[in-house]
């Protein structure tokens, strides 16, 4: 299991014990607590953002683009994207 060391100061350390003694845990498991809630809500808003994305494409009709003349569709077929 990863150790991780924290440099807070006194005020912010004793809101922590007070904070994990009223959930009746470690510091160590409140704070973990608190970051897997942070990576989680982070993640989920980052699924909302994709997903609003991906709902978005091809939503616009764009009659005054043309690709130009020159364009080759070959070399560009054969590029790999992962945007989405």
């Amino acid at each position: 299991m990863a150790q991780l060391s924290l440099y807070i100061d006194d005020v912010t350390a004793e809101k922590l014990s007070i904070a994990a003694k009223a959930k009746n845990c470690s510091i160590s498991k409140y704070v973990s607590t608190i970051i897997l809630d942070q990576l989680s809500e982070d993640a989920s808003k980052e699924n909302s953002k994709m997903e609003l994305l991906r709902s978005l494409r091809g939503s616009i009709d764009d009659t005054t683009f043309s690709p130009s003349e020159d364009f080759q569709l070959v070399a560009e077929s054969n590029r790999r994207y992962d945007l989405l």
